[in-house]
């Protein structure tokens, strides 16, 4: 209790106007990371925490640290680590023939799937013929044919 009474008293605000203090933040961060890093790698870090919680700061509210990805890279070193501000994909390619890199594209993420999905409660369909089989299918198609057309759709349009 005494030791939050002090800090109460101690404490500094970082905002002035309406940017915060960078220098400020980045003493903080240094001093943070170096009590559990190496002091080169901390130091490197540093302007990298800086950035990253400047970067999602939205004025009068709490910092939301769950619009921060830490995405570790197996085959690379502590010393490579950086900052990506925007959007990062690690979706590796989905057919050998498409192209490992892109520039200056139009990338469209999407939470709609486009094959069909197994519905999660186990049930059978028994058809009394192969016509029946073949329309069920066949709806089945149609209806991620809907999908794909309307994103088509959404692309010419953009």
């Amino acid at each position: 209790m005494k030791a939050l009474q002090f800090l109460e008293k101690f404490k500094t605000p970082v905002v002035m106007g309406d940017e915060p203090d960078r220098e400020i933040l980045k003493m903080v961060a240094r001093t943070a990371l170096r009590t559990k890093l190496h002091e080169a790698l901390a130091d490197q870090l540093t302007d990298i925490v800086v950035n990253s919680v400047l970067c999602i700061r939205k004025p009068e509210e709490g910092i939301d640290l769950f619009m921060v990805e830490i995405m570790h890279m197996r085959h690379k070193f502590d010393v490579d680590t950086r900052l990506v501000q925007g959007l990062v994909l690690d979706h590796g390619s989905r057919h050998p023939d498409m192209k490992r890199r892109a520039e200056n594209c139009f990338i469209l993420t999407g939470n709609v799937s486009l094959e069909y999905e197994k519905s999660e409660i186990n049930a059978g369909f028994f058809y009394s013929n192969a016509e029946q089989r073949e329309a069920m299918v066949s709806a089945e198609r149609r209806q991620v044919d809907e999908r794909v057309q309307k994103i088509i759709e959404l692309k010419n349009k953009v």
